[in-house]
């Protein structure tokens, strides 16, 4: 149905073989018909449907739907992230401390050596829940491990840069979409305030290694 609603978009899904056509094409559909399908085989509610609109490989159209939680959240470039229908807004701690953290635990861990305790949030499954919750405020930060892919990121990019909020790969960088490898690394998410302390935390270990003869 996406497909007929834009003829002209290109096309990539985790469960679609890749079409190298996509690389061409200014409107790309990215889809993840389930993102966390371990979480949704177990029974687990942390699993979503993530559905992006590329625009020159930027999103301009974000939608993550939660069916367990009946959780719909949307956003369209310049015009706001929305949870059912309302606005939705990222938190506003000033530091690190105490934070509320989603993350794989050696990340978490690492962030912890040099921001002191956190809280630490239950595991969320889908990396596109992990985010839009970062969006709506539920959770501070939100880290992700290497090996994500443009299916698990791209709606639930726009929708929390929508809310205020940003990821980034550790050196800050926004994320591009739509390469022929659509695969990232290490992430990070955050308030804009907040996020620089974030990757600064995360990548101390970096400054403080000796350096190499």
């Amino acid at each position: 149905r996406l497909s007929q609603a834009l003829p002209e978009a290109g096309w990539l899904s985790e469960e679609t073989a890749d079409d190298p056509s996509r690389l061409g094409r200014r409107l790309v559909w990215i889809v993840d018909p389930i993102d966390g399908t371990r979480a949704f085989i177990a029974g687990h509610p942390d699993w979503s449907v993530a559905v992006a609109l590329l625009d020159e490989g930027r999103p301009t159209l974000g939608l993550v739907y939660a069916p367990a939680h009946d959780a719909f959240y949307e956003a369209a470039r310049g015009a706001g992230a929305r949870l059912n229908g309302a606005p939705i807004r990222v938190s506003a701690p000033q530091t690190l401390h105490g934070i509320r953290v989603a993350g794989p635990k050696p990340q978490v861990e690492r962030l912890e050596r040099q921001a002191g305790p956190v809280h630490r949030v239950e595991r969320i499954p889908s990396l596109a829940l992990r985010l839009v919750r970062v969006a709506d405020g539920s959770i501070d930060a939100g880290l992700v491990s290497s090996d994500s892919r443009d299916w698990d990121l791209a709606a639930a990019d726009l929708i929390l840069a929508e809310a205020g909020g940003q990821v980034s790969d550790l050196e800050g960088r926004t994320l591009r979409y739509n390469r022929p490898d659509p695969v990232h690394g290490e992430l990070a998410a955050a308030s804009r305030r907040l996020h620089p302390a974030l990757i600064g935390a995360m990548t101390a270990h970096r400054r403080h290694a000796p350096a190499g003869r």
